[in-house]
């Protein structure tokens, strides 16, 4: 399988942060590749910083570190300040995706994501899954198909949609104009309406 690479960061820093919160977290190669479901080699290639990869495979690992993806790309900066969307980190998901990261650190666990999806635009070929998160979407302009298992289901300016994570799901443009949406990526919850 080729993954679609993250573009616009260093791939030594992400291998670097990727390295110090597996140590944080005191787990070989080997136990964060399992969890992740992918080899200790890639995951070794990736830690020093020779290989790229793709958000779903860095939602895996994420998950498997028990991070958010935006824990990855964080500066470390704290504090009451405007950032600015030059400023961003930003993340590309995949050819005509570019995501960027609404806060300088993720806030207990989430991770919000202002996308832009150019025409034809997707978060890779095929549906992706990671336990443990819960995922909102909503559509600032344009339009979004997001594959949710066996559904499609198409989204306009105004609409949201939200779902668990472990649920297989791809996001793709199927306009000719460009759509773009706020991604919140948060952990899984019990619902008020289970309980019942």
């Amino acid at each position: 399988m080729v993954d679609s690479h993250v573009g616009a960061v260093k791939t030594d820093m992400l291998g670097r942060r990727l390295r110090e919160y597996r140590d944080l977290r005191r787990l070989t190669l080997r136990a964060v590749a399992e969890r992740a479901d992918v080899s200790a080699g890639f995951l070794s290639q990736l830690e020093r910083g020779l290989s790229s990869a793709s958000i779903a495979s860095l939602a895996r690992i994420a998950s498997a570190l028990e991070i958010g993806v935006a824990d990855l790309f964080a500066d470390g900066k704290i504090g009451v300040s405007p950032l600015h969307a030059a400023d961003r980190p930003v993340i590309r998901a995949s050819d005509g995706v570019r995501k960027t990261l609404l806060t300088r650190a993720p806030l207990r666990g989430m991770d919000f994501y202002a996308v832009e999806f150019e025409s034809g635009g997707s978060t890779g070929p095929e549906q992706y899954s990671h336990p443990g998160q819960h995922e909102v979407v909503a559509v600032l302009q344009g339009a979004v198909t997001i594959e949710l298992g066996d559904r499609s289901l198409v989204l306009h300016a105004g609409d949201s949609l939200d779902f668990e994570s472990r649920s297989p799901h791809r996001i793709h443009n199927h306009t000719t104009d460009t759509a773009f949406l706020h991604w919140v990526i948060g952990p899984a919850q019990r619902s008020a309406r289970s309980k019942a």
